[in-house]
């Protein structure tokens, strides 16, 4: 049910990823995490109010559960139905579509949206609950590795896209909450053992390496994270780069394109990415530029 040119590595060959967060859709007026955190409010929110200032200060994923009053699955049901595909500006296609030009080996993307399928395939469409020709997977996991699409992945004109926090049309499949991070992670940690049995066993013998997961990819791949500022409630992946750090000497590097990075305001973001070896671009822009940046990083990513 895979497609062997993507889901296997030649031996000591390192697959170039793409990490695709919010970013660019920001930049043509998508709906911010902020946005989504307060349409999950029962009643009325005022973001300014006091207690909304409060609240903002825990990291995302526990906000969710504040805002909601721990109905986050109810949300997730809510947010789903308006971020199912929809037409995208041609800009922002045009800027997705050089990006995705690159050539990475596999497009990961913690949006549940569809604007890369829709990018490379305009009519690309497809309903809640339903089948598509475009999604498919590597091999059958357990009950919630099936949830969270552990294996899944779309395949859209030869481009292999991983929603690796769930995905519009599988409400259940989102990645949208403090307990569903966790349990997540819990999968992750389920996956990465057999993963590094996999990887020193075709290293040592030469043989190429399988991936099943995106996973699989983050851990050993180049990782280029575009539109992302790693916010810490994403535990998963601050865990799997200590992982990486730690158990793929071999592996290869991680690149965070985030702009201002030398500002006061992402002094610990910058502390941890040094910590982690993380290799962070040092563009400074003023407020609006946002496109003009992508843009830029755009170029200076080609592989």
């Amino acid at each position: 049910m895979h497609n062997d040119k993507y889901m296997s590595v030649k031996p000591k060959i390192i697959p170039n990823v793409l990490l695709l967060g919010n970013g660019i859709n920001r930049a043509y007026e998508a709906s911010s995490w902020d946005d989504i955190i307060s349409s999950l409010s029962k009643g009325e929110y005022d973001s300014k109010s006091k207690w909304a200032r409060e609240i903002q200060k825990l990291p995302n994923s526990l906000q969710t559960i504040v805002i909601s009053n721990d109905s986050v699955h109810d949300g997730m049901k809510q947010v789903s139905k308006k971020l199912m595909p929809n037409p995208i500006e041609n800009e922002q296609r045009i800027m997705l579509k050089d990006l995705l030009n690159i050539g990475f080996d596999a497009v990961l993307t913690t949006n549940y949206s569809y604007e890369i399928e829709i990018a490379l395939l305009p009519e690309f469409n497809l309903k809640q609950g339903t089948s598509s020709k475009y999604r498919k997977k590597t091999m059958t996991g357990t009950k919630p590795q099936e949830q969270f699409g552990i294996f899944k992945y779309f395949d859209v004109n030869g481009h292999n896209i991983w929603h690796i926090h769930g995905e519009a049309a599988r409400p259940s499949s989102m990645v949208l909450g403090h307990y569903y991070y966790g349990k997540l992670l819990s999968e992750i940690q389920n996956r990465v053992p057999n993963f590094i049995r996999t990887y020193k066993a075709a290293y040592t013998k030469g043989t190429d390496i399988t991936i099943k997961s995106w996973i699989d990819y983050f851990l050993l791949g180049n990782i280029y994270i575009v539109g992302s500022r790693l916010d810490p409630s994403e535990m998963d992946l601050w865990w799997l780069i200590n992982c990486k750090k730690r158990n793929f000497k071999n592996g290869g590097n991680i690149y965070l394109y985030e702009p201002n990075m030398e500002d006061n305001k992402h002094i610990a973001l910058r502390s941890l990415a040094e910590t982690f070896d993380i290799k962070y671009s040092k563009v400074h822009i003023k407020k609006g530029e946002y496109e003009k940046y992508y843009s830029s990083v755009i170029e200076s990513i080609k592989l």
